[in-house]
């Protein structure tokens, strides 16, 4: 009786695509098997797979089931390290071996599984064929690390948004929408409402596709648009990758947007307490919830402060202080949504207009620059007190004791720098009044929402006049400026 073999083929890495190198190994073990006199049934490649990731390989899985159903009796393959780098799935095909009569022949030397000492040279081979894909994953992650450290480009995939095919050059026409957006996730803008503005624009992605949320979160919040090399090192995650990486290196290529603002960007969209978009929800459709405190007085004098939520009446739009159970919110307090909607932003423009006003929003974004300051100061102060351990000037118990407050004292700024510079998203809205309900009116909701949080901290909304059926005087505006 004929012996049906298999062909096992694989490649890890098949940069041009080609498949060549399973061609050259199905070539050999093709000879093989016609000095053997055995009958080739079914080639079996995996190209571009490597057995040392864990990556699936679904040629093997089949070929393994083919064996199982009696429809190959023998395995060739051009070297077992091609069969598999693991010497757990090596023990797998040695029991079959054992209980199966599974043969397997190697075109770089014979292999009898039925003896002890084939299954030693096997193991033996699987080992060293373990130890060498160990120790080129080592190299290549230091290879990794020290491309980023230099700040080179990182190679392969689809050319990066912002930049040429070269990946240094910038393009122009993307660079300004890279600009717009962080302009507007600055201001708090959600991410699903610049999604939903560039696919109207026909902006896409290098890929041709509308841009969604998560692909608009990993572009803004990347330091590559800001210049700098950023490097995750791949032992240190499991499944999806981080937002953020280190931020090793200035890189070759120029940034598209400075430093400062990168930094804001990632603490923003990295905040695990910011609101997340997610495609085919329920868009906002009411514009100050949240943005609205509850007013009416508590037992103790002090007023509720619950934020106030979008919530129907007989049909009718309100706002109310939400009767949650568990909570500390008082349920007393609702305004309609209509009039109150149309009273604020009467009130956030009316401020844009003066020129006071604004001149104060601006020294708040003076203050994110004295920020930022501190914390690029702070972050140097703590590479400097690693570097002073690293080479003995001082012991770990004077580390630990200096990198306390600085550490304190970095948290407390970054979360301030978070919520500083909002002022960005008015560049382009401030004007005359006329000219600003105009630009409102071609708004979304979280753009209006934008412009609003520009302004104004919180509105903390009174108890109704019985006597009036609409006052004004019940919302005490809390402006930033």
């Amino acid at each position: 009786m004929t012996t049906r073999a298999a062909i096992y083929v694989r490649i890890s890495q098949d940069r041009g695509g080609a498949g060549l190198g399973v061609a050259r190994q199905e070539e050999d073990c093709r000879a093989l098997c016609a000095r053997k006199g055995w009958e080739v049934v079914e080639v079996y490649p995996d190209n571009d797979v490597s057995a040392y990731s864990g990556a699936p390989r679904p040629n093997w899985q089949k070929m393994l089931a083919d064996f199982h159903e009696g429809l190959i009796d023998a395995v060739v393959c051009w070297h077992v390290d091609r069969l598999t780098r693991s010497p757990r799935e090596l023990e797998d095909v040695i029991d079959l071996a054992d209980r199966s009569g599974l043969e397997l022949a190697t075109v770089t030397g014979e292999i009898d599984l039925a003896t002890p000492t084939g299954r030693m040279i096997a193991r033996m081979l699987g080992a060293a064929a373990r130890h060498e894909a160990e120790h080129k994953a080592e190299r290549q992650k230091r290879q990794r690390r020290q491309a980023a450290e230099a700040g080179k480009v990182a190679g392969g995939g689809k050319r990066p948004f912002g930049y040429e095919d070269d990946r240094v050059t910038i393009r122009d026409s993307e660079a300004e929408v890279i600009r717009d957006g962080v302009r507007r996730v600055l201001a708090n803008e959600s991410l699903a409402s610049i999604c939903r503005d560039w696919q109207a624009k026909g902006v896409v992605s290098p890929a041709g596709k509308p841009w969604k949320t998560h692909g608009l979160r990993r572009l803004l919040a990347s330091a590559r648009i800001s210049g700098r090399r950023e490097h995750t090192p791949r032992s240190s995650w499991e499944g999806t990758r981080p937002l953020l990486g280190e931020i090793v290196a200035d890189a070759v290529w120029p940034g598209i947007v400075s430093h400062e603002h990168s930094d804001r960007v990632r603490k923003i969209l990295s905040d695990p307490t910011r609101r997340r978009d997610v495609e085919g929800t329920t868009r906002r459709s009411y514009l100050l919830s949240g943005v609205l405190r509850c007013g009416k007085p508590k037992e103790d004098g002090k007023p509720c402060g619950w934020g106030m939520i979008g919530r129907p009446r007989s049909g009718v739009p309100r706002y109310v202080c939400p009767n949650t159970p568990g909570t500390d919110a008082c349920a007393g307090t609702a305004t309609n949504t209509e009039r109150t909607d149309d009273h604020v932003r009467d009130m956030v423009l009316a401020a844009l207009e003066s020129p006071v006003f604004m001149e104060r929003l601006r020294g708040q974004d003076d203050t994110g620059k004295e920020l930022y300051e501190e914390v690029r100061e702070d972050e140097q102060a703590l590479e400097t007190l690693a570097q002073d351990m690293g080479e003995r000037r001082i012991s770990h118990k004077e580390w630990m004791i200096a990198r306390k407050p600085i550490e304190e004292r970095l948290a407390k700024n970054r979360a301030r720098l978070a919520k500083v510079s909002r002022i960005a998203v008015l560049s382009g809205f401030v004007g005359s009044f006329e000219d600003m309900q105009a630009r409102w009116k071609r708004m979304n909701n979280s753009q209006r929402r934008a412009v609003i949080t520009a302004c104004v901290r919180s509105i903390e909304v009174r108890p109704a006049n019985p006597r009036k059926r609409w006052d004004p005087d019940r919302f005490v505006f809390d402006w930033i400026a």
